[in-house]
Parts: structure tokens; sequence; C-alpha cells
């Protein structure tokens, strides 16, 4: 019988970085590919991907990337990873080019990928194993769940789903009929998430946009703007549906608005959304404001940014300008980490004086699923075994629990709720789960900053740029002569975050005689190359500051040799 493992990367007691290694005898196959997002604690950080030690030192037996759908927390690890490992990437024409726009937003440099266009809705040999997939409802198009045959049964994996029968759009539905002939062979595994697992009953049609502003696109007599993030395609689709019911035009609101809709429309092969019902920067001036709906698309913060730029009046397009007749519609539901961030943009749109329609998560439900969805997707594969996946700790309890009261066989000693790094292995008659300590794989995430990618969560670096944010920096720069043996410039002392500049004086001359006074010992007893050796400096600079003012600020020193 087939020998296999699964180890997760990433996506367990977390939102985001899914990433989940199954091995099947020799062959690996990698479902998702994503990244999840920092909180103030980790300054200077856009990203954390998962960590490549393992996929690099089993690159040779990876077959496939899957990447389920256009999502970042799916599929942005993969903009980092793949040049340290690769092989080809399995995903739809949509997540191909959303993945790519990330990308190019990111000032990412593309790596060369070898894409393999798969439907959502299909079947494929990938390196001699049978694969099906089936298109699940989210808010991507094209989503898809991945079943990946084995002599021990089915390995399914959902990523993110709900049930719903009522779209109207072929790009967004839920194939109940792929999945029940999927069904019909015994499911070894079934790895479903969940975020939203606490959440009672089904999502569908709390997800749904359109119920809820539809009454300002059929009354409004001024202009709409309406707010979302620019990776929840679903309720883009509905804004452009409205727009087309009410006769309306969608005016993006910028540059990265009008680019993302561009690739979309280059890349939509069911005329979801059509170049007829946006309106050229040209023609802004020229639309009647009832026509007329500003469309604003972003990412997390940049997204609340761009709107407290537009209520402040400091947005670069000087010919949009908020007044008292205008609806702003806000359908961005901010993560816990944007609230604050987000409560204060909106605070300014409430000054403007425009009629504001702040949607919250209660009226908005995410589409993920809820416990009902969960139920069907259980009760229709009936799996041999479950791990729940993507989600906080709670959230996978959460799961866990529910699948133990559905009575189909699921008990304590099937049913794993499992941390990043710990395996599951199926070998001989026997399954084994080795815990991260026994079995060691790394999963401390890496990080992609704006300076491009750390390998391996270095923490020291975010504990520099944490102190940095709360204590300030000092920096001394001199430079020694090596055949001088002496300082031949500086110093130069600069020291800011943590002294009012009336207040500096003492201690910078404090702390610049300390620096000279350490350099020279140095120097006099044979030491050319302070910087290595400057530990005691730093060491003596910190007593000193902390002595004077009670902070504990960052040591830069910058010491230069030249002859």
């Amino acid at each position: 019988m087939d020998t296999i493992k699964l180890v997760a990367l990433g996506g367990l007691d977390e939102n985001g970085r899914d990433c989940y290694v199954v091995e099947v005898n020799d062959d690996i196959f990698v479902f998702d590919c994503g990244v999840s997002f920092p909180d103030k604690d980790t300054p200077g950080i856009d990203y954390f991907i998962p960590n490549e030690d393992y996929l690099v030192e089993n690159k040779d037996r990876i077959k496939a990337y899957i990447l389920s759908h256009a999502h970042d927390e799916n599929m942005g690890g993969i903009l980092y990873l793949y040049r340290h490992a690769p092989a080809p990437v399995y995903c739809t024409l949509s997540t191909r080019a959303v993945l790519l726009a990330m990308g190019e937003f990111n000032g990412v440099k593309i790596p060369p990928f070898d894409f393999r266009i798969v439907d959502p809705t299909s079947t494929m040999d990938i390196a001699g194993h049978t694969f099906h997939f089936f298109q699940t409802a989210h808010n991507s198009p094209k989503s898809m769940g991945i079943c990946l045959e084995t002599d021990r049964g089915n390995i399914i994996y959902t990523s993110d789903f709900i049930v719903d029968y009522t779209v109207d759009s072929p790009e967004f539905y839920f194939d109940l009929n792929a999945l029940s002939r999927i069904a019909e062979t015994p499911t070894l595994l079934l790895m479903t998430e969940s975020k939203h697992a606490d959440y009672a009953g089904y999502t569908a049609p709390k997800h749904r946009l359109r119920p809820r502003v539809e009454k300002y696109f059929s009354s409004s007599e001024s202009r709409i703007f309406i707010c979302m993030f620019y990776q929840n395609l679903y309720r883009l689709y509905e804004v452009f549906a409205l727009c087309r019911t009410y006769r309306k035009k969608i005016y993006p609101y910028d540059d990265f608005t009008r680019r993302y809709l561009d690739i979309l429309l280059e890349n939509d092969r069911q005329n979801v959304f059509r170049k007829e019902d946006l309106l050229g920067k040209e023609e802004l001036l020229r639309a009647r404001q009832q026509d007329l709906v500003i469309l604003m698309l972003g990412k997390e913060t940049n997204l609340y940014d761009s709107i407290h730029s537009l209520a402040a009046r400091t947005n670069p397009d000087k010919r949009i300008i908020l007044n008292k007749d205008d609806t702003f519609i806000v359908a961005a539901i901010p993560h816990a980490i944007d609230e604050s961030v987000a409560t204060r943009s909106i605070d300014y749109l409430y000054r403007t004086g425009c009629h504001v329609v702040w949607l919250k998560k209660k009226q908005l439900i995410p589409m993920h699923p809820g416990q009902d969805d969960i139920k069907l997707m259980l009760s229709l594969l009936k799996p041999k075994y479950y791990i729940p996946v993507r989600g906080t700790f709670v959230n996978l309890m959460f799961n866990a629990r529910l699948a133990l009261t559905m009575g189909i066989g699921l008990n304590h000693s099937n049913v794993f709720v499992l941390d990043n790094g710990s395996q599951v292995v199926w070998k001989d008659e026997r399954v084994d789960i080795i815990s991260k300590d026994n079995g060691f794989i790394h999963t401390l995430p890496s990080m992609v900053d704006g300076l491009g990618y750390i390998k391996g969560g270095d923490n020291e670096l975010v504990q520099d740029r944490r102190k940095l944010s709360v204590d300030g920096v000092c920096v001394l720069a001199a430079t020694v002569s090596r055949s001088k043996m002496k300082i031949v410039a500086g110093p130069d002392c600069q020291m800011r975050g943590f002294v009012f500049v009336k207040d500096a004086e003492p201690i910078l001359r404090s702390v610049s005689n300390i620096f000279v006074e350490e350099v020279n010992k140095l120097l006099a007893s044979g030491v050319v190359d302070i910087e290595a050796n400057c530990a005691p400096i730093e060491e003596r600079i910190k007593r000193t500051i902390r002595r004077e003012n009670g902070r504990d600020p960052l040591i830069v020193l910058s010491v230069p040799v030249v002859d």
C-alpha cells in the first residue's frame, strides 16, 4: 500500500500562510503556498511566508504546487519560494492572472513559473497520480478543492468554500455533482478549513453584498463611492451586476484599481466583468452624478490609507472630492490587526458630511464555511480521518468538535488537531503522528519586507525594529587609520526618538566621549576592526543612556577603516 505523509508548513493555528505538503511514496505535492500578515509587533514586515527549508531539502521530489484559488493567503508565498524549489504550478487561469498581478503590485521579480492551467472541475494525471478537482463557491472565481487518489482512499483538501446553489455566475458555482462523484470512492483523509467554524448555520446567503446596498443603487441621485479588498472578486462581481441593472458606470478611483480591473478584463473568459461598464480617465467630469459609481480597491491598510486621503482631501486626483450628497459604502471588513486603522479612516469619512454606509462583520459575513457548510462536506464524504486546517486554534477545535458530533465514525482516534510541523504518516497498517518536537521540520515563518526576502524568520531583526520604534536609535560614526592607528575623522553622534533636542546636549557629549575613549583603547591594543569588537562599547553606551533618561535605544556603530 502507498506510504503517505502529511505535514503543514503553515495554516494551522493562524489565519493564512496555508501550505500543506502531501507525500505519496517518494512524490511530494504542495497544496497551496500562501502568506499571512504582520501585526504591530513586527514592524517593517509585509508578509510572513512558509519556511522553505523542507521544500528545498526535498526539491527533487516535488512534483507539483497546486493552488486552490486566487487569494494571497493561499498563493502569495510561491512568488518568493519558487526560485528555491521549482516545480510545475497547477492552477486556474484566473488564479494565474491574480498571482501575476500580486507580484507586479508588490514589485516582485516574477519567477520563471511553469504554469499548468486546469479547469476547476476536471480530472488530471500529475506525475502518475490521479487528481480530481471540484469547483467551490468562494469570493475568488473558479476556486477549487483538490482530491488525490491513493490506494488507501482519497485525500481531499477543500480549501476555502461555502455551500451556495443560487449564484447566477458560473465563476462562483459550488459543483455538488462533481463532489458527489468523488464521494463514490472512499475518503481516507478530509482537510476542511476552520476560519469561520464557530459560526452556527450556513454562511449563504449572509455573505452577499447586493441585498445590503441595492437600495442605494436604485434610488441614488448623486455619486456612490464603494471600497473593498481587491481580491474579493465575488463582491466586485456584485457591484458590476448592480451597475448593469441600474445603468450606472464604474470609475476606477486610482491607478491601482484601474490596472487591476484591466488584468481581470484581459483574463475574463466568462464576461463577468465588461469593459463597457467602465469609464476612462477623461470621462469622469462628463458623466452624470447619479450615473457614477467610484470604485476603490486596495489591500489591507493601503485601502484604509486611501480612504483617509480622500476624506482629508489629500488624494492625488483633485477632481474627486467628497461632498454631503455622496454615498460612501465601506464593504471592506477589516482583519483584527487592521481594525484601529480602519476605524480612524472611517471616522474621517463621517467628518466630510457624506452619507456613510459602514457594513460590519455581522452584516456581511465572510465567504468561509459555517458549521452547516462543514457538516454537509463531512456527511457527503464520510472520511476515515479528519484534520481541520486554516484557522486559529480555537476555530480548529470548533471544527474538530463538530466532526465528533456527526455520527459518521469520527472520534478522538481519527480526528487530529495538529501544529505546523507535525507529521501524520500512514504506513503499512498503521497511522502515526510525529510531533513537531520529535520529527523536527522547520516551520518558523520566513519574512518579506520592503527590501526583499528574509530567510527563516530573523527574530533579531524584528527585535531591533521593535526597539527602534519604542526606544529610538543612537548612531555613532568615526573613521580610523590603519597606518596611524588613530581616529582621523569624527566622531559624529546622532540620536533620534528618545530625547528632546533641548535635552540632548549633555547625553550627546557623554556618549561621544565614551565612544572615542573606547575606540582609542582598542586601537592602543592593536585592534583595528572596531565594528567586530564593539559589544563592550555598545553596552557602556546603553548603560549611560539608561541612567540618564531610562531609555534603551538601538545602538548602531559605524567605524570604517582607511589606510
